[in-house]
């Protein structure tokens, strides 16, 4: 492999924002364009979700209203029910109708007015379960219900009973269980200037098969009625996306703490699901579907946000970026950290690190000096690919183990584990060649097989990767660290992969019908959809001299993917590099865990309002260049505060 130029550490100027970009407005609050002036007649639409997204039988919809029509004239109905459901005017001035009682299928909501105008919206309902659009259910023969305090699973789906439990943040600045909440604890902390009790409301359920949890702060609850106490709600949501890439077979687990108190106590609320989690199913859709159906479930049961933040770092970078990429409107901004833009396109590069440890191991291989080693794998150390190797490597082998041993050893390390640790696939469940042929497998593809669909010669996934015409150890020939006949050697023998996981002799090849439909179904990042549009700060840990596998240049490959067609800077992608904060481990950024602090959402958050607040109906990169706040340049802080 080249060496790669961007692994110096060094901090890049502020963005400079060309005007080339894409100007069209999606359904995120941020590219929602000018304020709308009222219609000439009623008009109606799906708040809650997409009108063929919608889940459990229940949906939010908005009426607008024509000048001088009163809420109280208006009457909506479903036809499948011919039940009447209020107008009413939700916290930001929004009319809203909450209709409920729908069955499976297609339905037509009609919005009427006393003079006989109306408005009528089509929507189509389905399962909580599951699925809208990531394809048929992959098997999941392990739930994780019982180890997150819900009980057993009620069906084959994992589906539990919902609940609604309290915490309370002490003076001693620890979240405690709150068993009475109608009881105030003497020690509770209180919110901010405004002395109300520093209370937390966490509900748990499953939706689309995983668990999800909403965690928003509640300073009066009332536990009988279990409404929720809005005043503390800043009208904000920020989504938490975990990290990881496996494929569990598993409802899954949740590497995500709890969530931070500083920014609940600003009034941020809180979501996120076992399937945001990329180590429990590294499919982006998957995550798309749950995001879908866990911020409906808060629309109806809490309220529409204003604004939706993406947070997460690893395989919770990928989610952000492929989510704005390819399902426009449910994030609104995101903070991808130590990001990496996608799974398939740096799955070549993680298996090159496996070839290339096989290859240190034969004679060849263990004559070279650990300075020839670095120069061909093109990292600052050679740790980077041992960790690969020893991390993510496995998932070409379906017959593995469907999870990383080193994080299951880790598991105290890393927030939202259950006791248990991670839940796994009985042995007997996974696929071997010669003893159990029908297993499942727990490789990248098969996660994606709904994708990038089954090979008809073998009837596995079809993998979309290949290392036909990789020159290994080219940057280091030609930087003069090795031979010419080390280098014929290193690429005459680093052979390949098979289906099944073998290392063999010869070179892997995908078929173009593959790789074509990975670029085509959206699972490479490309800078399409919102990922022009929406304000995006990435923040990158400086820690490729440790040897973790989120190495420098990934922040820099995902810039170069936004740039202007004149090869300008976008507007709204900003990079920060940081140093590892005290008190971090590499555990916490291989899991996608660590910590990288507030100021980010701060930001983003700040510049969402100001876009939101632009009306001048100029093409989104203009806004996004006009609105954005001082701080949101690229910017360095090392470890230590200097900037």
């Amino acid at each position: 492999m080249a060496a790669l130029g961007l692994a110096a550490g060094a901090c890049t100027t502020s963005a400079d924002a060309g005007n080339e970009g894409q100007a069209a407005a999606t359904g995120g609050a941020a590219a929602s364009g000018p304020t709308s002036q009222p219609p000439e007649h009623l008009e109606a639409e799906v708040l809650s979700s997409r009108a063929e997204d919608v889940t459990g039988g229940d949906t939010v919809v908005q009426v607008r209203l024509p000048a001088g029509l009163a809420a109280d004239a208006v009457t909506v109905t479903a036809d499948a029910t011919g039940e009447a459901f209020p107008v009413e005017v939700d916290r930001t001035g929004r009319h809203v109708a909450r209709v409920s009682g729908l069955p499976d299928g297609s339905s037509t909501i009609t919005a009427v007015a006393g003079d006989g105008d109306r408005a009528t919206v089509e929507v189509t309902n389905h399962p909580t379960t599951g699925p809208l659009f990531s394809g048929p259910h992959l098997p999941m023969p392990v739930c994780s219900t019982d180890l997150y305090g819900l009980g057993e699973p009620l069906d084959e789906d994992c589906s539990a009973t919902t609940s609604i439990r309290w915490k309370y943040l002490s003076t001693d600045g620890e979240l405690k269980p709150l068993d009475d909440p109608s009881t105030l604890p003497t020690d509770v902390e209180t919110i901010g200037e405004t002395k109300l009790p520093f209370i937390v409301r966490q509900e748990t359920g499953t939706l689309n098969r995983g668990i999800y949890w909403i965690t928003v702060l509640d300073p009066m609850p009332d536990p009988t009625s279990q409404q929720w106490d809005p005043s503390a709600w800043n009208g904000r949501l920020i989504y938490e996306f975990g990290g990881g890439c496996g494929t569990s077979y598993s409802q899954g687990f949740k590497m995500l703490g709890d969530p931070s108190t500083e920014l609940l106590e600003r009034g941020y609320a809180f979501a996120t699901s076992t399937l945001n989690t990329f180590q429990v199913a590294c499919n982006d859709v998957l995550s798309a579907e749950s995001v879908s159906m866990v911020k409906e479930r808060f629309a109806e049961g809490y309220d529409t946000p204003a604004f939706t933040i993406g947070s997460g770092g690893s395989g919770g970078a990928i989610q952000q970026y492929l989510i704005a990429q390819n399902y426009p409107g449910l994030l609104d901004a995101i903070s991808p950290a130590l990001p990496f833009p996608d799974a398939i396109s740096i799955s070549g590069g993680v298996v090159d690190c496996a070839l290339l440890g096989d290859y240190y191991a034969t004679p060849d291989g263990a004559a070279l000096s650990e300075e020839q080693r670095t120069a061909i794998n093109g990292h600052l150390t050679t740790d980077t690919c041992g960790m690969w190797d020893a991390t993510f490597a496995p998932i070409v082998d379906p017959s593995g183990p469907c999870t990383i041993p080193g994080l299951s050893a880790a598991g105290p390390l890393i927030g939202g584990l259950p006791d248990g640790g991670f839940p796994l696939l009985p042995r007997d469940e996974v696929y071997d060649a010669e003893t159990n042929p029908d297993g499942l497998r727990c490789t990248l593809q098969d996660s994606n097989v709904n994708l990038i669909g089954t090979d008809p010669e073998t009837g596995f996934a079809r993998r979309p990767w290949d290392n036909v015409g990789v020159e290994y150890g080219l940057g280091a020939l030609r930087d003069g660290v090795i031979d010419l006949d080390t280098f014929l050697a290193l690429n005459e023998g680093i052979g390949s992969y098979d289906i099944d996981g073998n290392h063999v002799a010869e070179r892997a090849e995908a078929d173009e019908d593959t790789i074509r439909t990975a670029y085509a179904t959206g699972r490479v990042t490309d800078g399409s959809g919102d990922l022009r549009r929406i304000p995006i700060i990435s923040v990158n840990v400086w820690t490729d001299d440790q040897g973790d596998i989120h190495d420098r240049f990934r922040a820099f490959s995902m810039r170069e993917r936004l740039r202007n067609p004149d090869g300008s800077n976008p507007p709204n992608h900003m990079i920060w590099t940081r140093g590892l904060p005290d008190g971090s481990n590499l555990v916490q950024s291989l899991s996608g865990s660590l910590d990288v602090g507030s100021e980010a959402i701060t930001v983003l958050d700040t510049w969402l309002t100001a876009l939101d607040a632009d009306t001048s109906g100029d093409p989104i990169e203009v806004r996004l260049e006009r609105t954005r706040p001082d701080e949101a340049i690229d910017n360095c802080i090392t470890a230590d505060g200097e900037r």
